[in-house]
């Protein structure tokens, strides 16, 4: 999908790769001063992330109809990219819908929590790099034309 001749899902892709990674950093902060600002500002990072998150998913989604069949190793990469990120992002909207019902009091993450968040970033920057190999070994949403990719 592009407007303007650009290219959405690799530009929105850098929203929640950066906000998720973001509320990671500011709960340590919030949970080591124990300043609930920094827990305010990872709470709008969350918010942010998983909106723009689904949003890019569903760019991502709309890419897809455009990759042929025919390219095996380019379909089993998107199936690679979508099927780890998806489910990070579903469990980044389902953590900020809980904290959503707490604001504005939102609490100072627990160590548990941030240790979780720890392991979702791990495994978005693995889905990344698939993401990042459909990009530039395979142009995919890049080179698009009103058919199909030639990928």
């Amino acid at each position: 999908m592009k407007i303007a001749g650009h290219p959405l899902h690799p530009l929105m892709v850098h929203f929640p790769t950066a906000l998720f990674p973001m509320n990671l950093v500011l709960g340590i902060m919030a949970y080591t001063s124990g300043n609930l600002v920094f827990s305010q500002a990872a709470f709008f990072c969350l918010v942010g992330g998983a909106a723009m998150g689904i949003l890019t998913a569903v760019t991502g989604l709309l890419d897809l109809f455009h990759i042929s069949k025919s390219n095996k190793k380019a379909v089993t990469t998107v199936i690679y990219h979508a099927g780890i990120n998806v489910p990070v992002i579903l469990i980044y909207v389902v953590l900020a819908y809980k904290e959503w019902k707490l604001y504005p009091n939102i609490p100072v993450p627990v160590a548990g929590n941030l240790v979780f968040k720890g392991v979702l970033v791990l495994i978005l920057f693995i889905g990344n790099y698939f993401g990042g190999q459909l990009i530039y070994k395979f142009h995919a949403g890049i080179k698009m034309n009103n058919e199909r990719n030639q990928i």
